[in-house]
């Protein structure tokens, strides 16, 4: 029997959310509405994060809320032997198709092979332009000659693909097939990279060391402070490497001095005196910390401390504790 996309279940339920959606901030919240909406619609998927975001979670979570006990396929599009990603992706075609208005395809190609279930393609934006033609026009007709006999048959899978930045100047600039481009992103899902999303660090951390089954340890405000003030440039990988090393020396209860212990030289922190003592270090981190927050929201102290964690009344105490003063150009809070 042929399945089509339209004999499968329309998923009506909340999935569970994965990892890379987690946190309570307005980014967070809109990266989970595209996830929802994609659960809701049956066509391709174009979820953009940088690298390191972990953007395959999110599309098994995706496939498993939809299609279930259907095959996932993946396939690289920044592998460096394009003409192997190509009979991946598209297999052996039969060598004298029956008709021209429809793309040939072997028994063998992932599009084939996934059935009606999904095709994750990793990387879209480093897709050959030949390959960006041949799954244009498959997305456009739904079908596609298949196997030896040359037969027409729907394609019944579901492509998801990432990309490691939006797509929109590539296609401008003619690097990305717009019609490609027009089908896949008709249902996007944005995840936001960590170093905007200092709010959600603590959700993160949370669901990352619970994954590592150490549920039972606690993060103290400066410990979950610090590791917001990073940048993250490669996101949730480098933070799950982090938390690991950091989880195995500590104890129960993770302090600031355990984290700054287990960050790499060449961090942000590299710019510290390796010479002070940590409590030094810490006191001057702390004092640059809340000193860019203050800056961040023009000296308005009620929206500092949100972002810090704290009370209004505790941030003006930390204030003259640690010698902190507006600038010039300051606004009154």
């Amino acid at each position: 029997m042929v399945i089509r996309p339209d004999d499968l279940p329309q998923s009506s339920g909340s999935a569970e959310v994965p990892l890379p959606l987690v946190g309570p901030s307005d980014l967070a919240q809109h990266s989970r509405d595209g996830f929802e909406l994609a659960i809701r619609r049956r066509s391709p998927v174009l979820i953009v994060a940088e690298t390191g975001s972990r953007a395959g979670t999110v599309c098994q979570a995706l496939h498993d809320a939809t299609r279930r006990g259907l095959p996932l396929v993946s396939l690289d599009c920044s592998a460096s032997d394009a003409e192997a990603l190509d009979r991946q992706l598209f297999g052996e075609p039969p060598r004298k198709p029956r008709s021209i208005d429809l793309e040939a395809l072997g028994s063998e190609s992932a599009l084939v092979a996934a059935g009606a279930g999904t095709v994750w393609l990793e990387y879209i934006g480093e897709l050959p332009a030949s390959a960006q033609r041949r799954l244009a026009r498959i997305l456009r007709d739904g079908e596609a000659q298949v196997g030896p006999r040359s037969q027409a048959a729907p394609i019944a899978c579901r492509v998801v693909a990432s990309a490691a930045r939006d797509l929109d100047a590539d296609v401008r600039e003619g690097r990305f097939r717009e019609d490609l481009y027009r089908r896949l992103a008709a249902t996007r899902i944005v995840i936001a990279p960590l170093r905007q999303r200092a709010g959600d660090l603590a959700a993160i951390v949370d669901a990352l060391i619970a994954g590592m089954g150490a549920a039972n340890r606690s993060f103290t405000q400066p410990a979950v402070t610090t590791l917001a003030a990073l940048p993250w440039p490669r996101n949730l990988d480098e933070l799950a490497g982090i938390l690991t090393r950091v989880v195995e020396s500590s104890g129960p209860v993770i302090r600031q001095e355990d984290v700054l212990a287990h960050l790499p030289i060449d961090a942000p922190f590299a710019r510290l005196d390796l010479t002070a003592s940590l409590r030094d270090a810490r006191r001057r981190f702390e004092r640059d910390y809340i000193a860019a927050v203050l800056e961040r929201h023009h000296w308005r102290m009620s929206e500092a401390a949100r972002t810090l964690g704290i009370e209004r009344a505790n941030l003006y105490r930390k204030t003259r504790q640690l010698g902190i003063t507006r600038g010039p150009r300051a606004e009154l809070s």
